[in-house]
Protein backbone atom coordinates (compact mmCIF):
# COMPACT_ATOMS: atom_id res chain seq x y z
CA UNK A 1 0.00 0.00 0.00
CA UNK A 2 0.94 3.55 -0.74
CA UNK A 3 1.89 5.60 2.25
CA UNK A 4 -1.30 8.04 1.90
CA UNK A 5 -3.14 4.99 2.71
CA UNK A 6 -2.09 4.53 5.57
CA UNK A 7 -4.16 6.16 8.81
CA UNK A 8 -2.35 8.86 11.67
CA UNK A 9 -1.65 6.29 14.20
CA UNK A 10 -1.12 2.84 12.24
CA UNK A 11 2.04 1.42 12.46
CA UNK A 12 3.96 0.44 9.31
CA UNK A 13 6.96 -0.97 7.91
CA UNK A 14 9.39 1.08 5.55
CA UNK A 15 12.91 0.17 4.21
CA UNK A 16 13.54 -2.59 7.09
CA UNK A 17 12.26 0.07 10.16
CA UNK A 18 9.36 0.16 11.51
CA UNK A 19 6.99 3.55 12.38
CA UNK A 20 4.11 5.21 13.20
CA UNK A 21 2.11 7.96 11.11
CA UNK A 22 1.63 11.11 12.79
CA UNK A 23 1.20 13.19 9.71
CA UNK A 24 0.56 13.71 6.20
CA UNK A 25 4.31 13.28 5.51
CA UNK A 26 5.30 12.36 8.50
CA UNK A 27 6.29 9.25 10.59
CA UNK A 28 8.34 8.33 13.60
CA UNK A 29 10.58 5.78 13.81
CA UNK A 30 10.11 3.24 16.76
CA UNK A 31 12.77 3.06 19.21
CA UNK A 32 14.32 6.49 18.08
CA UNK A 33 10.84 8.46 18.55
CA UNK A 34 12.59 10.68 15.29
CA UNK A 35 10.54 11.77 12.78
CA UNK A 36 11.20 11.15 8.96
CA UNK A 37 9.32 12.60 5.78
CA UNK A 38 7.91 9.56 3.41
CA UNK A 39 7.04 9.76 -0.11
CA UNK A 40 3.73 9.58 -1.34
CA UNK A 41 4.55 7.36 -3.48
CA UNK A 42 6.73 4.85 -0.93
CA UNK A 43 5.43 1.47 -0.80
CA UNK A 44 4.47 0.43 2.73
CA UNK A 45 3.89 -2.62 4.71
CA UNK A 46 0.95 -2.47 8.19
CA UNK A 47 2.17 -3.86 11.21
CA UNK A 48 -0.49 -5.45 13.41
CA UNK A 49 -0.40 -5.17 17.24
CA UNK A 50 2.84 -7.71 17.46
CA UNK A 51 4.92 -5.70 14.79
CA UNK A 52 4.40 -8.09 12.01
CA UNK A 53 3.09 -7.15 8.59
CA UNK A 54 -0.66 -7.52 7.80
CA UNK A 55 -2.01 -9.48 5.35
CA UNK A 56 -2.02 -6.73 2.44
CA UNK A 57 -4.49 -6.45 -0.24
CA UNK A 58 -3.28 -6.62 -4.09
CA UNK A 59 -4.02 -3.15 -5.63
CA UNK A 60 -3.40 -4.41 -9.06
CA UNK A 61 -5.16 -6.90 -11.46
CA UNK A 62 -4.52 -7.98 -14.59
CA UNK A 63 -7.89 -8.70 -16.60
CA UNK A 64 -8.05 -12.29 -16.40
CA UNK A 65 -7.59 -11.82 -12.45
CA UNK A 66 -10.09 -9.71 -12.16
CA UNK A 67 -12.39 -11.25 -14.51
CA UNK A 68 -11.97 -14.47 -11.60
CA UNK A 69 -12.38 -11.86 -8.85
CA UNK A 70 -15.70 -10.46 -10.05
CA UNK A 71 -17.03 -14.04 -10.90
CA UNK A 72 -16.14 -15.04 -7.26
CA UNK A 73 -18.07 -12.06 -5.69
CA UNK A 74 -20.93 -12.91 -7.70
CA UNK A 75 -21.25 -16.71 -6.80
CA UNK A 76 -20.17 -15.33 -3.35
CA UNK A 77 -23.52 -13.15 -3.95
CA UNK A 78 -25.95 -15.54 -5.28
CA UNK A 79 -25.43 -18.17 -2.69
CA UNK A 80 -25.91 -15.29 0.23
CA UNK A 81 -29.44 -14.19 -1.13
CA UNK A 82 -30.12 -17.48 -1.46
CA UNK A 83 -29.45 -18.66 1.89
CA UNK A 84 -31.37 -15.56 2.92
CA UNK A 85 -34.37 -16.37 1.03
CA UNK A 86 -34.37 -20.01 2.38
CA UNK A 87 -34.21 -18.34 5.97
CA UNK A 88 -37.53 -16.65 5.67
CA UNK A 89 -39.09 -17.90 2.11
CA UNK A 90 -39.39 -14.14 0.73
CA UNK A 91 -36.64 -11.31 0.04
CA UNK A 92 -37.69 -7.83 0.31
CA UNK A 93 -35.57 -5.46 -1.83
CA UNK A 94 -34.06 -3.73 1.20
CA UNK A 95 -32.67 -6.84 2.71
CA UNK A 96 -30.81 -7.51 -0.74
CA UNK A 97 -29.47 -4.09 -0.74
CA UNK A 98 -28.31 -4.79 2.41
CA UNK A 99 -26.87 -8.27 1.82
CA UNK A 100 -24.64 -6.73 -1.15
CA UNK A 101 -23.49 -4.18 0.91
CA UNK A 102 -21.91 -6.89 3.56
CA UNK A 103 -20.70 -9.35 1.27
CA UNK A 104 -17.32 -9.91 1.82
CA UNK A 105 -15.23 -12.46 -0.97
CA UNK A 106 -13.59 -14.93 1.28
CA UNK A 107 -10.71 -16.71 -0.06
Amino acid sequence: MRFPQVRTGQRFAYQGMQYTKTGPLTASEEGSGEQRMIMRSAEVALLDAEGKPEASTKQQYTRPELEVEIQRFKTSLVSGVKAAAEDDGTLQLEQVLALIQCTQVID
